[in-house]
């Protein structure tokens, strides 16, 4: 396929697709793992050091407000200003939690004791895989997690999202830096994932 047949996936695609509600992605809910994950996982209401999470590539951002009410400090952002009006909107009191801008040159004032995964990689197209594991990288300290939802299939390709993992292709990305110590089949995806989504736990060494 030549570079000037492919789709131009940038902010303006994601505005159209979240003004118009075509988002076959879109749970509307914090998805069973993770809510397993943080029931098991609750913060004491003052714990001592604040834990920080990074929700990059936030879409509608419903899980926002699990992480929140499980002790935890959020930023989530999105570089589609119709994403973040919409995760604003469903969010209320926590709206400020989403923030507007582009996660690969965003700067923060700390590092994130996790961050949460879910459709964003998948919707990146390959030649900006490389600059997400480095911001993983970069953003987690030792110990930190890469928590969330990676779509994996060596059959499945697309001009359109999702883009997809290969087998093994993750850990090779992510290298010697991370060890994985949870790996599971989701039995309820969403149609556009349903057979090819893992929920997972990497740990930086």
């Amino acid at each position: 396929m030549e570079k000037s047949q492919a789709p131009q996936i940038d902010a303006q695609f994601w505005d159209q697709l979240f003004t118009t509600g075509n988002m076959p992605w879109d749970r509307n809910q914090t998805p069973k793992e993770l809510a397993q994950f943080l029931s098991a996982n609750s913060l004491p209401s003052k714990p001592h050091k604040a834990t920080h999470v990074f929700i990059p590539g936030c879409g509608a951002a419903y899980e926002v407000k699990s992480f929140i009410e499980h002790g935890y400090q959020v930023i989530a952002m999105d570089y589609s200003q119709q994403a973040v009006s919409v995760a604003r909107s469903q969010l209320g009191q926590h709206a400020d939690a989403v923030q507007y801008g582009d996660v690969f040159s965003a700067q923060f004032a700390h590092p994130f004791e996790i961050i949460y995964e879910r459709a964003f990689l998948a919707a990146l197209p390959r030649d900006y895989w490389q600059d997400y594991f480095k911001m993983v990288e970069q953003l987690l300290p030792t110990g930190g997690l890469l928590v969330g939802y990676f779509v994996i299939s060596d059959d499945y390709r697309s001009r359109f999202p999702p883009f997809c993992l290969q087998t093994g292709e993750l850990a090779q990305r992510l290298g010697e830096a991370f060890k994985c110590i949870t790996c599971s089949p989701v039995k309820d995806s969403v149609a556009v994932f349903a057979g090819k989504e893992y929920w997972m736990i990497w740990q930086k060494r």
